[in-house]
This record gives C-alpha cells, structure tokens and sequence, in this order.
C-alpha cells in the first residue's frame, strides 16, 4: 500500500486530507509534528500517523507532500533527504519546479498540484503539472484533477484558485443584498450559491459555448436579466476582477 506523507500541516494540507479520506483514499498518510493541534486533529478523526519529525516523513514515505507557506518551502526541504523512487508533489503557490531543483536531488521527481478548499468536500479542480497516474488518482479522491502539459500554463491557471476565494464575497455581497425582511438571509444564502453552482453546471456542460454567450442568450431585451446586466457592465464592474488578475500574474512573474 503507497504512503503518503505531509511537510507542514496549515489549512491546505487540512482540507486535502478531508478531502482523500471522504473521497475513500484508505492508504497511510504520515505528518509532521510542527502543528500539533491540526496533526493532533488529522490523526484522531482521519486515520493520520504523527511522525516524530520532517525526516521521518520523508523516510516512512512513498510520496510526499510540501506544504509549508511559500517563504519556507526551500528552507525546509534542504534540511531533508530522500530516497531513490520518492516522489515530492508540492502544492506550494509560487515556487517552480526549477527552484525546488536547486535544494533537491537531481533525480528526484516533482510533481506540482494546486488543490483548493472545496477538497474536503470533494469538489476540488485540482491542477497538475506534470501528469502523473497516482498523482492524478489521489486528487480524483477530492474533486477532478486537470492535467496541463507545461508549467507555465501551470502558473496562469493558479490564479484562478485565488479568484476561488474571492467568489465567497461576491456571493455574501449577493446575499446581502438580496436577503431581507421578505427573503430571509438563509433562504437568500441558499438561493445565491445554488444559482451559482447552477451556472457553472450549465457552463460546463456547454463547453463549445462561451459563458458570456450563455448571459447574453438569457438577457433579451426587456427582461430584468438584461436590466441587471446593462447596469454592471456600465459600471465596468466586471474590470476590477480583470484587474486583479493581472495584478497576482504579475506577481507570480516576478516570484518566479
């Protein structure tokens, strides 16, 4: 049975072994011990195995995980040895393969991965560069892994899993707004992100249809959909999210 083992213990290694585990991954998954009160937490409810340090990890794994914040990434995988046959797969932001490179065996192999939070309830879109079989399976346990053949096409689309956060306010300012005396805010909330997992259900299903199609499709002329519609685009309101796209590729141009 392949083991998995975890370097750093935050959030994202929280929600992606939620997430293996509901999913039905039953393989060992080791930690380190550095967050005790997350690992504490894993190896009660979900079957994880604490190890004594970072080097045991590595030692007692057959695939291991690194996912420390990206300002200690380097650090902490200098410290450590590998084995021939280990696979890193890291799902640091930010650091690319060539940089892991410089603190890694040759002959190690890398795989990234960039899972985000929905994992835990398996509904992570999960990138991964470059394709590989367990890899792939291990993030089929948690949503859909979607395989890209260059790392820089890697880069771009990792942007996209901070606009998975900020989709949470728009869907509260939504709430907000439309939730009141008359649509209590439950109903509101239920309401809001129902239609939203609505659209991009549609959207998928439609591939060979741009999104943008689809809204124009829907906001005819006289309808409130279009009313809607013609006011955010007057107000350029779609420009800042544009905006603040570029703004975190030209980050990750610079980190990289």
């Amino acid at each position: 049975m392949t083991t998995i083992g975890f370097i750093g213990v935050g959030e994202l290694a929280l929600y992606t072994i939620k997430g293996l585990r509901r999913g039905g991954y039953s393989g060992a998954v080791l930690l380190s011990p550095r967050n005790r009160e997350k690992a504490d937490y894993l190896q009660q409810q979900f079957g994880c195995s604490v190890q004594a340090n970072n080097q045991a990890v590595v030692d007692n794994s057959d695939f291991v995980f690194i996912a420390t914040r990206p300002e200690s990434c380097l650090d902490a995988l200098a410290e450590l040895e590998f084995k021939p046959g280990q696979v890193l797969i890291s799902v640091v932001a930010g650091i690319e393969i060539e940089q892991l490179r410089t603190v890694l065996p040759a002959e190690l192999e890398i795989v990234r991965a960039m899972p985000v939070s929905s994992a835990e309830a398996g509904s992570s879109p999960t990138l991964i560069y470059p394709e590989h079989d367990f890899v792939r399976q291990l993030f089929d346990y948690c949503g859909n892994a979607i395989i890209v053949d260059d790392e820089a096409c890697f880069s771009q689309g990792s942007i996209l899993a901070c606009v998975y956060c900020w989709y949470f306010s728009l869907f509260q300012a939504l709430i907000d707004a439309t939730g009141g005396v008359k649509l209590p805010t439950g109903l509101s909330a239920e309401l809001v992100m129902g239609m939203a997992r609505g659209a991009a259900e549609l959207a998928l299903a439609s591939k060979d249809v741009p999104p943008g199609d689809i809204a124009e499709a829907i906001a005819t002329d006289g309808t409130f959909s279009k009313l809607g519609l013609d006011l955010l685009k007057n107000e350029s309101a779609f420009e800042p999210w544009r905006e603040a796209c570029r703004l975190l590729q030209e980050r990750l141009a610079e980190s990289g």
